[in-house]
This record gives structure tokens, C-alpha cells and sequence, in this order.
């Protein structure tokens, strides 16, 4: 793990063929793979509710979020419990990863603007590029 530095902290997270990036600050919880029951009729990024504190999560598949390809077999996969939206008015969503990888520290400099949905960038890292997600997002049109 980076000390910080000049930049902001993310959590690596891989999914499929991809990485993917979220605020470190946002990160509530990692967990093993949350079960899910599925939605009938929700968008295919949308896995279902799991049960996470006596409440009901919605659980993002975060390859799909980002068309990731398939990739390795994942031996744990998580549910990462994110907060979202404004501190008066935040929700706890979760996203479902193959693996929460590390704790990074990007400056804002090397973050590539660009993307569509959630994704509004990318990052070169040692691990590989990073596309950088801005979970405020979710709900817009």
C-alpha cells in the first residue's frame, strides 16, 4: 500500500480483463462475494439485493458496469459496500469485483479524462490502467 501523497486514494479493484478504480474515502466495508436475488425486469449491471446490516444492498456486477471481457477465474471474489451521494443524503451500494486488489494513491495529473457512465478516466499504474469510476453518478441519466 502507498503512503499518501499528493493525489487522492483509490481502491484497485479487477473485473474481468479490466481494473477499475473507487475513492477510498467512499469504501464502507470489503466483503466476501455477497449472495444475491436477482430483480426481476433491472438492467444487466444490476445483480440484485443482498442483506449487508440487517438492510437491503443493491449490488452492481462491476465487469458489466465497465464490458469488461472475462478474465481469470477469480479465487475471491468481494462485494465492495460503497457509500454514494451527498453526506446528508447517502446511500450504501455495493459493487461486485473479482478481487480488491490495493490502495493507490493517484495524483490528479496522471488521471486521462474520459469515459462514459460511471467511468470518467483512466490512470496508468504499475498494475495496469486503471479506469477511474465516479459513483456520484449513479442515477443520472
Amino acid at each position: 500500500m502507498q503512503e499518501p501523497a499528493e493525489g487522492r486514494r483509490f481502491l484497485l479493484l479487477s473485473a474481468g480483463d479490466r481494473l477499475a478504480a473507487v475513492e477510498a474515502r467512499q469504501v464502507r466495508r470489503i466483503l466476501r462475494e455477497l449472495p444475491t436475488v436477482p430483480l426481476p425486469g433491472a438492467q444487466p449491471q444490476l445483480l440484485g439485493l443482498a442483506e449487508f446490516a440487517g438492510e437491503p444492498l443493491a449490488v452492481l456486477d462491476l465487469a458489466k458496469v465497465l464490458g469488461a471481457g472475462p478474465g481469470p477465474a477469480p479465487s475471491f471474489p468481494v462485494t465492495v459496500v460503497l457509500w454514494v451521494g451527498p453526506p446528508s443524503r447517502r446511500e450504501a451500494v455495493g459493487l461486485r469485483a473479482d478481487a480488491a486488489l490495493d490502495v493507490v494513491t493517484i495524483p490528479a495529473e496522471r488521471i486521462v479524462p474520459g469515459g462514459e457512465g460511471l467511468v470518467v478516466g483512466e490512470a496508468a499504474l504499475p498494475q495496469g490502467t486503471a479506469e477511474i469510476l465516479d459513483l456520484s453518478r449513479l442515477g443520472s441519466p
